[in-house]
């Protein structure tokens, strides 16, 4: 998968009704290196190496689409619940 591609979107409030459709694991690392709404944590700052290493092919799509799940979490972001019924 180029960029680690993700099976499932993830859809984000980035804050006030700005949302972000995350896609594969380098839009997920540009998000959380330059839209992010906090400053870091461990998460996010894990997150943003797992989601590098699933562009290098050293990790999986899955594991980087996790990864940002948990940041999204420890930031208190809003997660969209239903993001395949967007389409």
């Amino acid at each position: 998968m180029e960029h680690g591609d993700w099976s499932n979107p993830v859809i984000v409030d980035l804050g006030i009704g700005h949302y972000a459709i995350i896609t594969n694991a380098l839009d997920a690392a540009n998000c959380m290196s330059g839209e992010w709404p906090v400053n870091g944590g461990p998460a996010a700052d894990e997150a943003v190496l797992v989601c590098l290493d699933a562009v290098l092919g050293k990790a999986s799509a899955e594991q980087s689409r996790e990864a940002f799940l948990e940041a999204a979490r420890e930031a208190g972001l809003f997660i969209h619940p239903d993001a395949e019924n967007l389409h």
